[in-house]
């Protein structure tokens, strides 16, 4: 009986304290996996265009942000759970649970990749067909994806990646042709092909279809706390005067992106 009072004591406290509104002053915990230009090394000199908006956001109406980096499902659940305030970097199919901003602050152009010298070009959903397919796990790439993964047959060629680098391990099975293809945003690819010097070793072969809903991505904030439907308001009104000032695509520039709108 102690036990189930003390468990009991102990989920009402947790549950009180994720519901406190938190005062301008406080800190905004966000989380996600590396996703460079998006959220790059925390400790970077830039970290990222979407950690640069959200700290420009908030830092002027008065909290501080921290921004740590996990994989990405253990960051989702434990923003869920109320360990972090927001996730970045997150779509509504991802984290359908969360609150999210109004307006994105980004937009992704997830697409196929293969060794320069490979043949194969995506055509359509019949093309991945016998195709060694790596993707991201936890990522949400689409209906035509989606679909490869629930069905038994498509699933044995499609290989999850997890881990806080998954796109570099994606690169090295591809390369070492452990898979043939590899799914990964257009931004994200070219930036780490850049920095890692391989432009020549790799090509895009074809865009994942996806509309242009599905295609934006958010900071999304924790539904365990009363505060992220303000938060999200704060974020979506900021990021609406940084557009209107020039201040984002002074932003984006630096990560070679272009506003999205």
């Amino acid at each position: 009986m102690m036990g189930k009072v003390w468990v009991y004591g102990l989920f009402w406290s947790v549950l009180a304290l994720c519901q406190v509104p938190l005062a301008s002053g406080d800190t905004i915990r966000l989380v996600a996996d590396p996703w460079c230009p998006y959220n790059c090394k925390p400790e970077s000199e830039r970290v990222g265009f979407m950690v640069e908006i959200a700290k420009r956001v908030f830092q002027a109406a008065g909290y501080q942000v921290e921004y740590h980096q996990r994989p990405w499902v253990r960051a989702l659940q434990e923003t869920r759970d109320g360990e972090f305030h927001g996730v970045i970097g997150a779509t509504r199919l991802e984290a359908p649970d969360f609150i999210f901003p109004d307006l994105a602050q980004g937009q992704m152009a997830n697409a196929f990749w293969t060794l320069a010298e490979s043949p194969w070009q995506y055509q359509d959903a019949r093309s991945l067909e016998g195709q060694h397919l790596a993707v991201i796990a936890g990522y949400s790439y689409g209906d035509i994806i989606e679909n490869m993964l629930q069905d038994e047959q498509h699933r044995l060629y499609i290989t999850e990646l997890h881990g806080v680098s998954p796109l570099r391990n994606g690169l090295m099975m591809l390369e070492r042709g452990r898979i043939q293809v590899l799914l990964e945003d257009e931004h994200v690819m070219r930036y780490q092909l850049r920095r890692s010097g391989q432009s020549d070793k790799f090509k895009r072969v074809g865009y994942v279809p996806t509309e242009a809903d599905a295609a934006r991505v958010y900071i999304a904030f924790s539904p365990a706390f009363t505060a992220s439907s303000g938060y999200a308001r704060l974020l979506s009104d900021g990021i609406a005067r940084l557009r209107a000032s020039g201040e984002l695509a002074q932003i984006l520039a630096d990560y070679g992106v272009s506003d999205w709108r």
